[in-house]
């Protein structure tokens, strides 16, 4: 039977997680099996390369963490290319095709392993209720933050999650970044949230991107706005 997200099973949570869950909605709502989020966005490899826009489809797995995130890359109306990043079993993938015939990105391995577990943490912002259950353990830090982890076999991944009234509005961890050839270092990254809407009935974050703290500064390597959340349970 799917849990629902009652007032005693957010009890021990820390406080602004539980802020969180009333204000957004979730509470008295059902736990979903499976999540789906719609996207469009724009995305770049680099500082001073161009960015390029994209269409997504992103599904995802709750009782046993895993996703599969399907993007068309654009320019213009004309798809340039194609990218997919998953999560299955604890092993992650991610690929870029362009013009359906040359691999761009074809990564996988540990560094893209415990990347892609975050970035299902991460994501869970669109299905929070998912945080009210046992998949997710809670270390309290502050009035607006607290520590998240996830383990999936052998890998086990957390990160701080930032609050602003009642609001998620942040999320920073140490990710590997895929530097290529099978290489990867860790690297601090955050998704800062710009905008939250109705979705799904809730209100959920709605715009936001993803950031590297590098040596030579910030760098924005993607900005994503999620215009539908539908769940299944």
């Amino acid at each position: 039977m799917a849990m629902t997200v009652s007032e005693s099973a957010i009890a021990a949570l820390p406080q602004p997680v539980q802020r969180c869950l009333r204000q957004s909605g979730v509470v008295g709502t059902t736990v979903p099996s499976r999540v789906r989020v719609t996207q469009e966005g724009r995305i770049r490899s680099s500082a001073e390369s161009k960015w390029l826009r994209f269409e997504s489809t992103e599904t995802y797995e709750v009782d046993r963490p895993g996703f599969e995130w399907r993007a068309a890359l654009k320019i213009g109306p004309m798809t340039a290319g194609r990218a997919t990043d998953s999560f299955r079993d604890g092993s992650g993938r991610m690929k870029v095709k362009l013009l359906g015939l040359i691999n761009v990105i074809d990564a996988e391995g540990p560094g893209i392993d415990q990347g892609s577990l975050l970035r299902w943490l991460n994501e869970t912002m669109w299905f929070p209720a998912s945080w009210a259950t046992d998949v997710i353990r809670w270390t309290p830090v502050d009035d607006d933050s607290a520590i998240g982890a996830v383990t999936v076999g052998d890998l086990t991944v957390s990160a701080r999650f930032v609050f602003a009234g009642g609001r998620f509005v942040n999320f920073h961890a140490d990710r590997h970044r895929d530097l290529g050839d099978g290489e990867s270092e860790l690297t601090p990254w955050s998704t800062p949230i710009r905008e939250h809407a109705n979705l799904a009935g809730l209100d959920l974050p709605a715009s936001g991107a993803g950031v590297w703290t590098l040596p030579e500064g910030e760098f924005e390597y993607i900005q994503i706005r999620a215009t539908r959340v539908e769940y299944d349970y």
